[in-house]
This record gives C-alpha cells, sequence and structure tokens, in this order.
C-alpha cells in the first residue's frame, strides 16, 4: 500500500480537479491511502473524495509566493509522510517544488493537460518553469501533442515522461426522466434538438464563435438549441449578448451544475469551440453517454474525437462548414447513433478509469521504491534466435532493455551467432550453434543449461520457436526448475502441418508454464491446436519505441528519388512474406501510374530469389533492394505507404512503427492485423489474397490524401494510447511477478 498525496488548486468542480478526484477513488479502490488536498480553500459545491483525507491548505491565494502555504505544505509532508506527490495545476508545482527544500526527498510528478508552450509568453518565465521541472521526477500528460510540446519547450527528458489518458466513469442515467425536466426547464419543444456546451466561461472558450452560428440557425434551422453550462468571467457579457442578438429563445445558460452526465445524456451533439485545448475531456464525457462532437482543431482534440467516427473536427475556425455539420449531425438521426455508439466504444477501449489508474499505480510504484514485486529486482533470462533485425528479436531487445532501466537485471543470449546490432544496452551472449545441427544438439542444451546455472535467473522467456526447443530440452535433460515462458509471435497453425510436428510441439509446449500471445488471434491459433495452453495463455502485445519525430527540415530522404510515391515493405525475405505476391501487385500499379517506387528492407532465405523475379518482371529499375536496415524510423517517416500482404502475421511490429511515424498502411487481414488496422478509420484492411483491392487500396491512399490523412492521424493517437513499450513492460512484469 502506498499513501499518495493528490495537490489540487481548489477543491472544485473543474476538469484537473474532477479528474485528480477520479483517480484518487480508483487508487483507494486498490487498497492506497490518498490525500487529497486543495492549496486554497473553495468556499462552495465542495470536491471531495470518499474515503480519502480532504483538506484544504490556506483561505486564499494571496501574491506571487505565499511563505504561509509553503508552511503548510512542509507541515502536511512532515505529518503524512507520503510516498509520491502528484501536483495537478502549475500553483501546485510552484508550492511544491519550493516546499520540497525542507522536507525528505520525496518523488514529484506532475500531470500537464494543456500545450505549455502557449502560456509561456516570456524568457522570464521559461526560465522560471525550466527550474521548476528540474525538481520534477516524472510528467504525465493527457495526449501525445501536449507531452512532445513540453518536452520541446522545456528540453526535459523523454524518458521522465508518459502519456496516460483521462479516465472516464461511465454513468447509467434514467434519460427519461431528466428529458421531461429539462425541457420543461428551458421551455423546448419535443422536436427541438439539443447542441451542448460545456466549459468555463472564459476568452479561449469562444462562446462569440458559438453566438455567431446560432445567431444563423436561428433563421435557417429554429429548431436546433444551444444550452451552456459553465460560470466563470465571461458570464455576464455573454449573457448580455445573447440578449443583444435576441436569441434568449435559441441559446440558453445554465451556469454552474453538478448533474454533467445526466445533461449530456440529453444532447443530440456537443460541441467545442476553444481557441485553445489541451486534451478536452468534456467531448470524452460527451462519449461516455453516446453523444458525438464537432470541435474545432485545436490542441489535443484530434486524440479524443475521431473525424468521420464518433464526430467531426472542423479545420481554421470555418463558420460555415461548423454549421453544416452540426445540421447534419443533429438530423440525421441514423449518422447520430452510429457515431455516438462509436464514441461510447471509444470510451470503453481507451479510456477506461480502472485501466489507467493502474498506470498511475505503476507509475507511482516504481517512482517510490514500493513496487508490487517486493523490492526484489528480477533476474530475467531472455532467450533469442539469432542476432537479427527481425521482430521477434528486435523486440526482445527493446524490452530488455526496458527492464534494465526499471532497475531489475537481464541477461541477452541468442542461440546463433548474427551480426546485427540490436537494441539491447547490455552484451549479447551467443551459444553459437550450428542451424544444421538443431534438432539434435546435447552440446548447446547443456551449454544453455550453464548458463543458467551460473545466472541463476527468476525467469526464462524463450522468444521464437527454436528458442523454445533449446530450453524445454535443456530443461528437461539437466533439471533445472525456473519458470519458463514462451512468447508466440505467429499463428502457428500455417507451420505445424503434420501430425509429427504437432506432436514434438505439445510435448515442447506442455514443458512450458506460461504462454504470451502477440494478439488474440495468436493466442485462439495456439489454443485451437493444443487445448492445454488454454489456462496458461495471455496476451501482451508487441510495442514501439518512443522516439522524436524526423525533421525533415535538417534530415535527407534514404530513397534515391524522394519525389517519387515510395512505397516501402520491411520483413524478411521468407515464404510468409509473399513477396511474389507484393511484386504482381505493384507491376499492377505500374501499368497505371509510373510515379510509383517499391523499396524492399530486409534478408532473409529468398532473397536471390526475389531478385531475380524482379529481374525477369521487367520492373528493375523500379524496386531498390536496401538489405537489413538498424533502424527503420527514417525510411518509413519518409514513405508514402507501406505495403504488408502477408501470408500470416501474429501482431507484426512493422506496422505499429509505421503508425507512429504517420505512414499509411495497407496489409492483408491475417492473423492479429485487425486488432490494430481497421479499414479505412487507422488504414486498409484487404480481405485476404485479394490482388485486385490491395491494388485499389494502394491508388486509394495515393489519390485521397484528405482521407490518408485521416487515417493517419487515427493510427497515431492508437499507436500512441496503446503500443508504447514503456506500458508493454509493466504488462511483462505482472505476467512475471504471477507466474513466479
Amino acid at each position: 500500500m502506498m499513501k499518495i498525496l493528490q495537490l489540487v488548486t481548489k477543491r472544485q468542480y473543474r476538469g484537473a480537479e474532477v479528474f485528480a478526484a477520479n483517480l484518487s477513488a480508483e487508487l483507494i479502490g486498490f487498497g492506497h491511502e490518498i490525500i487529497f488536498a486543495g492549496l486554497y480553500k473553495n468556499d462552495s459545491d465542495v470536491l471531495e473524495v470518499k474515503g480519502a483525507t480532504n483538506i484544504d491548505l490556506i483561505e486564499n491565494k494571496s501574491g506571487i509566493l505565499s511563505t504561509k502555504l509553503v508552511r503548510a505544505i512542509i507541515k502536511l509532508i512532515k505529518t503524512e509522510q507520503p510516498d509520491v506527490v502528484q501536483c495537478n495545476g502549475s500553483d501546485t508545482l510552484k508550492y511544491m517544488v519550493a516546499a520540497s527544500y525542507f522536507t525528505n526527498k520525496i518523488p514529484i510528478t506532475y500531470r500537464n493537460i494543456s500545450t505549455i508552450s502557449e502560456w509561456i509568453d516570456s524568457p522570464f518565465k521559461l526560465s522560471i518553469y525550466k527550474f521548476l521541472f528540474k525538481r520534477v521526477a516524472h510528467v504525465t500528460s493527457v495526449g501525445s501533442e501536449s507531452i512532445h510540446d513540453l518536452i520541446k519547450t522545456f528540453n526535459y527528458p523523454a524518458e521522465k515522461t508518459s502519456v496516460i489518458r483521462r479516465g472516464i466513469p461511465i454513468k447509467e442515467v434514467k434519460s427519461s426522466q431528466i428529458w421531461f425536466r429539462l425541457r420543461n426547464e428551458l421551455k423546448l419543444k419535443d422536436s427541438d434538438k439539443i447542441v451542448m456546451h460545456i466549459g468555463n466561461f472564459s476568452p479561449e472558450k469562444n462562446h462569440i464563435f458559438l453566438l455567431d452560428i446560432f445567431s444563423d440557425l436561428k433563421k435557417e434551422n429554429p429548431e436546433i438549441k444551444l444550452v451552456c453550462v459553465g460560470a466563470g468571467v465571461t458570464f455576464h457579457s455573454i449573457k448580455t449578448k445573447i440578449t443583444e442578438q435576441n436569441l434568449e429563445k435559441t441559446v440558453f445558460l445554465l451556469g454552474f451544475r453538478k448533474d454533467i452526465p445526466e445533461l449530456l445524456s440529453q444532447a443530440d451533439c456537443f460541441t467545442l469551440v476553444s481557441k485553445i485545448e489541451g486534451v478536452p475531456g468534456v467531448i470524452l464525457e460527451a462519449a461516455s453517454q453516446k453523444v458525438p462532437s464537432v470541435a474545432t482543431n485545436v490542441g489535443g482534440v484530434p486524440e479524443v474525437l475521431i473525424n468521420g467516427k464518433t464526430g467531426f473536427i472542423i479545420n481554421n475556425f470555418d463558420k460555415d462548414v461548423f454549421k453544416k455539420h452540426l445540421i447534419i449531425l443533429v438530423n440525421d438521426t441514423t449518422l447520430n447513433t452510429r457515431m455516438g455508439e462509436n464514441a461510447f466504444k471509444l470510451i470503453e477501449n481507451e479510456f477506461n478509469p480502472v485501466k489507467n489508474a493502474r498506470k498511475f499505480e505503476n507509475l507511482y510504484s516504481r517512482l517510490s521504491g514500493k513496487s508490487g514485486y517486493k523490492h526484489k529486482k528480477l533476474r530475467i533470462l531472455q532467450i533469442i534466435q539469432k542476432k537479427q533485425f527481425r521482430g521477434a528479436e528486435v523486440f526482445a531487445s527493446q524490452l530488455s532493455t526496458h527492464l534494465q532501466n526499471s532497475g531489475h537485471v537481464v541477461k541477452l543470449v541468442s542461440i546463433y551467432e548474427g551480426e546485427a546490432r540490436l537494441p539491447f544496452s547490455g552484451e549479447i551472449e551467443s551459444l553459437k550453434r550450428n542451424k544444421l545441427r538443431r534438432t539434435f544438439d546435447p552440446y548447446g542444451w547443456r551449454k544453455l543449461s550453464a548458463i543458467i546455472q551460473s545466472f541463476q535467473p527468476d525467469i526464462i522467456q524463450a522468444n521464437a520457436s527454436d528458442t523454445l526447443k533449446y530450453a524445454v530440452m535443456s530443461k528437461h535433460i539437466f533439471r533445472w526448475k525456473v519458470p519458463l515462458i514462451y512468447r508466440n509471435a505467429s499463428t502457428p497453425s500455417f507451420y505445424m502441418k503434420t501430425t509429427f510436428t504437432r506432436n514434438i510441439n505439445a510435448f515442447l509446449l506442455k514443458n512450458v508454464d506460461l504462454v504470451i500471445s502477440v494478439s488474440k488471434a495468436s493466442l485462439t491459433d495456439l489454443n485451437s491446436l493444443f487445448s492445454f495452453t488454454k489456462n496458461k495463455s495471455i496476451v501482451i502485445p508487441v510495442g514501439i519505441e518512443e522516439k522524436p519525430k524526423i525533421d525533415r527540415t535538417i534530415s535527407n530522404s534514404p530513397f534515391k528519388n524522394k519525389e517519387i510515391f515510395n512505397l516501402i515493405h520491411i520483413g524478411s525475405f521468407t515464404k510468409e512474406k509473399n513477396h511474389i505476391g507484393l511484386l504482381r501487385i505493384f507491376k499492377k500499379i505500374l501499368c497505371q501510374d509510373r510515379n510509383v517506387h517499391l523499396n524492399l528492407v530486409g534478408g532473409g532465405p529468398m532473397l536471390a530469389n526475389i531478385k531475380n523475379t524482379v529481374d525477369r518482371m521487367g520492373i528493375k529499375n523500379n524496386v531498390d533492394f536496401w538489405g537489413d536496415i538498424e533502424d527503420p524510423q527514417r525510411f518509413l517517416s519518409y514513405a508514402d505507404a507501406l505495403l504488408l500482404p502477408s501470408l500470416i502475421e501474429g501482431l507484426p511490429g512493422v506496422i505499429l512503427e509505421a503508425m507512429y511515424n504517420s505512414t499509411p498502411v495497407i496489409a492483408y487481414d491475417v492473423g492479429g492485423i485487425s486488432e490494430v488496422l481497421e479499414n479505412n478509420v487507422t488504414g486498409k484492411l484487404v480481405n485476404f489474397g485479394d490482388e485486385n483491392s490491395f491494388y485499389n487500396a494502394v491508388r486509394e491512399v495515393k489519390n485521397d490524401p484528405e482521407q490518408t490523412s485521416l487515417m493517419i492521424e487515427n493510427a497515431r493517437i492508437k499507436v500512441n494510447e496503446n503500443y508504447k513499450n514503456t506500458d508493454i513492460k509493466e504488462l511483462f512484469l505482472k505476467g512475471y511477478k504471477e507466474l513466479i
């Protein structure tokens, strides 16, 4: 159990404070102790967390720096001795940093909810905040754009940051009762449509823009009404303008309200027209009531609103376009229902409060040293097949580095020698075995056993089929007892065609303590082949490394002709990658459009055969072979599309890399690919084997930049939310812990 201090500006019903309260409630449910402290006293509508210690530190805000408030925080820290402090708001950070010089060292986290560069308006303020952030152990942000902005603005270490989304509680409301009450309150007809805006009344919320829109709608669509919820400095001036523009029967101001879910349940549409935003949680609150949104394209809006799927994003504050989409969304019942359902699914999948609270719990545990692993540094042995740039080896190396960075001791061993410089921060020891002897290699099995005897691991993880064979045979013959995990990165039925092969693999898998599959498809396929694996199988996907985006103004394209439309395929030259099918598709594209080029990255047993096929097809001048490359990021950043017509896949990391680097993906629907690619939403998903549809999908990506741009943005959001190695590592540690 940890004691966690949540510092908020005031215990009030505003976004940052409500989030901190909801997070605190989840953490209390996990068994932790929470102090929910407001810097200043709030006189009305006080926000409280059930089960927490709820306190205010001083009466009112006074001056630039209140020594009284600093002393109050020092006293609180010394009395309560929290394990970690989370600052929610700039004042909380300022005062906590000041107090930290007079207390024992406690990890300070800061929750960033805005685009920070937009309010750093002077060199002096910049220097002050750079100084403050030097005392911060970790910064969490509500979105990717805001965290990249913070890193760039303060030159803050990226490894000390993470994106943890808002958790949005889903509250069921009795809408029929509220329907009558709200319409009676506002004197609305049954046929009237409600567009709702919820937010503080301040200049950046841009209520004036809404009044201009509804002045037009009053004439054209008088049944569409605007209901605004909130209070603030511009409330009375907006109320006056409503009267001046004769909008009293079109625009309604409800003031401050606590019953937000109930009000949202009555909206036909939610709207946000802010000039500045971080990642607006109110759009997500609307989505929790199956209400789609129309919003201006500012800040992190695209991270919570998927254009064309959960509502509409309007660029450049175009009043006519905004008005048009409002009308469409409130009048088209079918579209409204579909987008509302999509918005609700987004909340369920990506903004789950329990899931995101667990991420905070893991962060606090790591920073405070109170981890769920009883302070023990795990000793982990990772076995890979070969030092090569292949998905299984690259991911195992990245995972091992993250495990080491978390304080665990990791040893990486390869069965066969190789030349690739894999992304592991330590040395990779090789057994230097001969592949021709892999069926029966007692000396190799004994050599692996000797490493295990010397290293004394708590967990052993075998990554790929040959590693499983060596680990199981070594364990079976030399009788070591370490728990063994097998990482299943494919759909094994593709390879196990004979009874003999299945029997061999059944024997191997019976000696495994846990199977970690990269996708649901991989898990289902394995379980269908070997039913006994059902009770020892879990899914943990592959992940991506967070890296700065490549700046094209200072970096050169790796391609020979960057003006042409460059298609790329990254993968080993093996049968299952289907290079022959890829070449047929590419030649068909060439027949219609000579302004394309195919770039093939990778090595493998079929490389020479594919080169000969390219010659025979007469497309040698249109195809480049790049061999194995250490880091595909520059290639993906400059590529116009990634093509993956594989015959079989588990969950290919290269798709996630492409999505992260804003490269559109076209792939066959095999294995776990559909778990990350949604057709026309995050990429192009083509029915397996349909080369004609694959060709058409490539043409659509090239010729429809608007849809392609939308898919790229949706894909980037999805991968940032669900597939970062910093989060994936925690899932592996949880699996290790439960197995031990």
